[in-house]
């Protein structure tokens, strides 16, 4: 992870490198951090700014249904995350330099997102589908194991995410205020400053809520 630095050389402007870790937070784009900052591959960038348990969708998915004991397949998790992925390159944002100073830079990002209300309505509405749909030799072969009916509920699941796919962006936007400092980044083998989020962590979950709102 990045270290504190201070330089006197010149480094990219800190809206622009907001901007380039909001791709790569929200939609996974790690492309325009690796041309901004000079990394060698997106795999690269991965390593040198996302957390040690980062997991890309698709992985994020299979782990996930794994835990509960469905397994689909490779195809299945695949058009899961991509309907996942289109759902979430319909948000943007703009970028804008608030407090500009030697050490320290904040940044306004003003972000769309989707409405936590909606999703939970469609959660509520395909679980309302499938209960009314369970009855009791249903619920038995789901609990012996029987391929066929799990089977079906795993096409259930498939309709959640589709639904989700679906959706569209509010039209209002969501400030995100982002502290930053100068850091010491590792870019492919060598050590960079660039500017940074002072916190991180704080960054990835400000974009989290403001991205499902």
């Amino acid at each position: 992870m990045p270290e504190q630095a201070c330089t006197g050389r010149r480094i990219s402007a800190a809206d622009q490198v907001v901007g380039a870790l909001y791709e790569l937070t929200v939609k996974e784009n790690a492309v325009p951090v690796k041309d901004l900052l000079g990394f060698a591959s997106e795999d690269d960038v991965r390593a040198s700014l996302l957390s040690d348990d980062y997991e890309d969708m698709s992985d994020m998915f299979k782990n996930e249904f794994s835990g509960m004991g469905i397994e689909f397949t490779d195809d299945e998790i695949k058009e899961m995350s991509d309907t996942m992925s289109k759902l979430l390159n319909k948000l943007s944002y703009t970028a804008e330099i608030q407090e500009e100073g030697k050490d320290e830079t904040t940044v306004v990002l003003k972000v769309t997102g989707y409405s936590s209300d909606d999703m939970n309505q469609i959660m509520t509405d395909l679980m309302t589908e499938i209960q009314t749909n369970m009855d009791e030799e249903t619920l038995t072969a789901l609990m012996t194991g029987d391929e066929e009916a799990t089977m079906a509920l795993m096409q259930d699941v498939i309709k959640v995410v589709v639904k989700f796919g679906e959706m569209e962006p509010t039209t209002e936007t969501t400030d995100v205020t982002v502290k930053c400092e100068k850091m010491k980044v590792e870019v492919s083998g060598k050590e960079k400053v660039s500017w940074m989020p002072s916190d991180m962590d704080k960054f990835v979950d400000d974009l989290e809520n403001a991205s499902f709102k």
